[in-house]
């Protein structure tokens, strides 16, 4: 079934994309990639590259929420090389086939799946390691985050707070805060350079309506649940949303 009201359909994925921003922080671009391929009728470059609008919205919200947590030397670092990368890597996605943007994508999908059963540890203390150790491995990550933003349009956050906790050795909160900052800068720069940031004013309210309102209730209906069924309710949600983000991209592969 195609949507064919442009407003609609960016309600749709911004509801969509509240739903799993609410429930476990993250998520929106995976989850906007095949709402778009499947309900607006794009290909994989281009859904990849309006899934970061959504991105940026989602990222920017959550990051507004948990902005305490932010140790900003490490973010600036992470926005410059990110931003970037993300703004040479535009010309290598024109260039790419569709292919390889989904061979990207699916990968990047697979490396989510590890890092949110194995590599994610939220009460890992990280280590008060030098700031010049630091601002060096963070400067490694941005790159890849930047790189993966542009090709992907999945911000690089599945890559990046794994890298920051495992190698820059932060707190993981500090590190999504971290991470939720530096996507919300980067993407609209990513999607700038691919021109799809010419959606009218009608869609942005529908997209960033659409996101507030149901990531606020989701929100909400989760301060009822305990920690332990609530972690293991997001981890389950996201692996969800993942796997099915992989059976759309890759049908249209094969």
């Amino acid at each position: 079934m195609m949507v064919t009201e442009p407003i609609l359909l960016w309600a749709i994925v911004g509801a969509a994309s509240g739903i799993i921003l609410g429930l476990a922080g993250t998520g929106g671009g995976v989850i906007s990639i095949p709402i778009l391929m499947a309900l607006g009728g794009y290909n994989i470059k281009e859904a990849s590259a309006y899934g970061l609008l959504a991105l940026t919205v989602g990222a920017a919200l959550s990051w507004v929420i948990q902005r305490k947590n932010t140790i900003y030397p490490i973010s600036a670092v992470l926005v410059l090389f990110a931003g970037t990368f993300a703004f040479l890597s535009a010309p290598l996605k024109v260039m790419a086939p569709h292919w390889v943007i989904n061979l990207f994508l699916n990968a990047t999908c697979v490396f989510a799946l590890f890092s949110l059963w194995v590599l994610r540890k939220p009460e890992d203390p990280g280590e008060d390691r030098a700031l010049s150790f630091r601002l060096k491995t963070a400067s490694i990550g941005g790159m890849i985050t930047g790189f993966l933003s542009t090709m992907t349009g999945l911000g690089g956050g599945v890559v990046i707070i794994p890298w920051l906790t495992g190698i820059t050795r932060i707190r993981f909160e500090q590190a999504m805060a971290c991470s939720l900052l530096t996507i919300a800068i980067t993407a609209p720069i990513s999607a700038w350079r691919q021109g799809k940031v010419d959606l009218t004013l009608e869609e942005w309210l529908a997209l960033g309506t659409g996101i507030l309102i149901t990531s606020l209730i989701v929100k909400k209906l989760t301060t009822y649940i305990s920690p332990r069924p609530l972690v293991l309710a997001r981890k389950l949600t996201l692996t969800g949303v993942i796997i099915i983000s992989m059976m759309r991209t890759l049908s249209a592969l094969l």
